[in-house]
């Protein structure tokens, strides 16, 4: 293994046994390998590695036992809402899965927020979505660059929202929006294509029209939803689509 940097090395380390747990490789309710046997698989020392499982512990995926050694957790401790195991997941055959059931957590948090943000935004709050939203409009259809901003959109509406326990879940929402980017980084209308429907979002709250805003977020996340859905249809469909599409225009 090539030398790592020491805080590389750390998430290397840690993103090594958390893919194979999360994959079934190491399967919940069994002990892992031995210290030696894990160390010498991936090349580290031991102190690397405990410090890895520290990290692995709190997110609900291992757990030390006396005389058995290092468990891997059942599925029901895992820490679902984490940015890693996230990330880890969308790697295995049960992406779809996830995916939907991230749409599924936005469509119950979001347009409540933005219904809220419209009653309860403060100048300093339209600020921010105004920034966000123009950094996602320079960003274009660059996967890459309009990540950031609009995960600052998403957020800045749940602060916005003046509800303290919602605010706790702009987090949640951050990790599930990093996680769909990575997912659909190469959508298929471009990322330009949802951009009218960040503006009716941004619209609503700045007017403060809590009704048109819940509207307006629940059409964002349909969207966004299905072109979510669409990158996961066989090529040779989206190719069809795409083809329909090209013949009516839009």
């Amino acid at each position: 293994m090539k030398k790592l940097k020491t805080r590389g090395l750390h998430d290397h380390v840690i993103d090594e046994i958390g893919k194979r747990i999360v994959s079934g490789e190491f399967a919940p309710g069994t002990p892992l390998l031995g210290e030696m046997q894990l160390c010498e698989m991936l090349g580290i020392s031991r102190t690397a590695l405990r410090e890895a499982l520290r990290v692995l512990s709190s997110k609900g995926l291992v757990k030390a036992k006396q005389k058995v050694g290092t468990l891997v957790c059942p599925v029901e401790r895992w820490n679902y809402l984490d940015a890693d195991i996230l990330s880890w997941q969308l790697a295995t055959d049960d992406s779809g899965r996830l995916i939907e059931e991230l749409y599924e957590l936005r469509h119950l948090i979001e347009p409540m927020a933005a219904s809220l943000a419209a009653r309860n935004a403060r100048t300093s709050d339209i600020k921010i979505l105004r920034e966000a939203y123009r950094e996602m409009e320079a960003a274009g259809d660059d996967g890459e660059k309009i990540a950031a901003p609009d995960v600052k959109f998403h957020q800045a509406i749940i602060a916005a929202s003046g509800n303290r326990l919602f605010s706790a879940l702009a987090r949640v929402v951050g990790a599930a929006l990093t996680v769909n980017f990575d997912f659909v980084r190469d959508a298929p209308h471009g990322h330009t294509f949802l951009m009218p429907a960040h503006k009716r979002v941004l619209d609503a709250i700045e007017n403060h029209e809590p009704a048109a805003a819940r509207l307006a977020m629940q059409k964002l996340i349909e969207l966004s939803q299905g072109e979510a859905r669409a990158l996961r249809r066989p090529a040779n469909q989206r190719a069809k689509a795409g083809t329909r599409k090209v013949g009516r225009g839009r």
